[in-house]
């Protein structure tokens, strides 16, 4: 098998410590780089946690649903309407979620989708059950633009689910993205699989990576049939990142609905663990840093484009192998 391209470095730091008498600590960081991805991410020894949970009850009284364009209250006044060519109405329904043009979109084809009226819903309460009819939706829209066939070819479904990971509004919506140009992790993602198969004869990338790290036994979580959930090797994000593959699929256009079941079900079990462990959360948890509630983004990111992250991806691993045990 052609090397997936996983490299870490070890480097130490030193500095005297004054919580013990000024005595020399070494602080061993590992630099990690996936060629897949492009993510260059630095391994701290030291685990940082927010102190306690986030102050829901906060966000909520500052967005209060008397305000909320997402409510029954404001929906029809509010939220953005499709054209007739495109859906009878002006919106896609299904069972209690609504899906609707972005009214600041990013894209040409970006839209909304409530999961339903209930205005806030806690992490732990975002089961399988709960999160269906919103994904559901966005999958409808996602077949009919492709019957209209207007030249789109590459799809997504966004969350920034909370303040803290950028959502602007705290009642639970997802955001889709159908364009005719991928972006540019998309690209990075293709121009992978496309080179890896050049150089290694025909070889599957993605196939290649889940035999690695089922061997490994380092990042993989589980696999739950279809799917494979992995702690990514060099993580997007501070609190790490979790991924997860469809086996054998090619598009999303193949899966069933036995599928959709299987990935919300392991979407929960995730959620739960974010709940537990205090976070607000491809999956990248965000969290604000107490007392002051400062962002889990800084320089180190946004300026030099390399991820600090004080979480082990195969601590993380090792924590949610057990939320997956029935």
């Amino acid at each position: 098998m052609k090397d997936i391209g996983f490299h870490k470095e070890l480097t130490t730091g030193c500095y005297l410590n004054p919580f013990d008498g000024f005595e020399p600590k070494d602080m061993p960081i590992e630099e990690r780089y996936d060629e897949t991805t492009g993510i260059a991410s630095r391994i701290l020894p030291y685990r940082v946690h927010p102190a306690r949970k986030p102050d829901t009850d906060a966000y909520v009284e500052k967005s209060p649903e008397s305000i909320c364009p997402f409510c029954p209250e404001l929906f029809e006044k509010l939220t953005p309407k499709f054209t007739s060519d495109i859906v009878e109405g002006g919106q896609f329904k299904k069972g209690s979620a609504f899906l609707f043009p972005n009214a600041f979109p990013y894209d040409a084809a970006n839209s909304v989708a409530i999961l339903s009226s209930r205005h806030f819903i806690p992490l732990d309460q975002l089961t399988a059950d709960t999160m269906r009819d919103g994904f559901a939706v966005c999958r409808d829209y996602f077949f009919r633009i492709a019957e209209l066939q207007k030249g789109y070819q590459y799809c997504s479904i966004n969350w920034n689910y909370m303040p803290p990971a950028g959502g602007g509004l705290i009642h639970p919506h997802l955001q889709t993205i159908v364009s005719k140009k991928p972006t540019n992790f998309m690209r990075r993602l293709l121009a992978s699989a496309q080179n890896y198969m050049a150089a290694s004869g025909g070889g599957n990338l993605w196939r290649n990576i889940l035999v690695m790290e089922q061997e490994a036994k380092e990042r993989f979580i589980v696999s739950t049939g279809t799917i494979s959930w992995l702690a990514a090797f060099s993580p997007k994000g501070m609190a790490g990142e979790v991924d997860f593959y469809f086996k054998e699929k090619t598009s999303f256009f193949d899966l069933t609905e036995a599928n959709f079941d299987e990935m919300l079900l392991g979407l929960s079990r995730i959620f739960l663990y974010l709940y537990i462990n205090n976070y607000m959360g491809k999956i990248v948890p965000r969290f604000e840093l107490n007392p002051l509630g400062t962002s889990d983004i800084n320089y180190f990111e946004k300026l030099h484009d390399e991820i600090i992250c004080p979480i082990a991806p195969e601590q993380l691993c090792k924590e949610l192998r057990t939320y997956f045990i029935s």
